[in-house]
């Protein structure tokens, strides 16, 4: 499988390739996911999230992209709620952050910037909100994976997410 990796900490985005990968196999209550799309933001290189795992282990080489979409197509020993040829979408880590642009700040009101830990239910919530016009994305630039380097590498600040569509 061909996916973006970055294997120096401390080259940030400019360590990016796009490498062939063997595909993953499923752990104890671990779902494997053909993605179709990923969004990643530049400040991934610097999260502690990217090069640890939960239990301290070394994840390098990393491969960016938090946020997926796609179809389940194994599933480890153990794993319930879910089955093969599932679509899915979800987060790697689980962290959702929420941040809106200063422009988007009211004159004489309040913004609240915010972090929290998203489950099953809060995540269908958020896809029923955008589905009913309620929450707007910020979807920048959508790219395909073999353009994806170029745009993890963009010497322009962008503006919203930068999506790489893997598959159609």
């Amino acid at each position: 499988m061909k996916a973006i990796v970055v294997s120096d900490q401390t080259a940030g985005t400019a360590g990016t390739t796009l490498t062939e990968r063997p595909a993953p196999q499923p752990a104890i209550n671990d779902v494997v996911v053909e993605i179709h799309a990923s969004g990643f933001v530049p400040t991934e290189m610097e999260w502690p999230s990217t090069w640890t795992d939960r239990a301290g282990r070394d994840r390098a080489p990393s491969i960016p992209g938090h946020e997926l979409a796609g179809v389940v197509t194994a599933l480890g020993y153990g794993t319930t709620g879910l089955s093969v040829g599932q679509r899915v979408f979800g987060l790697a880590d689980s962290l959702v952050s929420v941040v809106g642009p200063v422009e988007a700040r009211p004159a004489e009101g309040l913004a609240i910037d915010f972090v929290v830990e998203a489950d099953r239910a809060q995540l269908g919530e958020i896809v029923q909100r955008v589905r009913d016009g309620r929450l707007r994305t910020n979807i920048g630039t959508v790219v395909s994976l073999d353009d994806a380097v170029a745009a993890i590498n963009a010497t322009e600040r962008r503006k919203g997410k930068t999506v790489v569509r893997v598959r159609p």
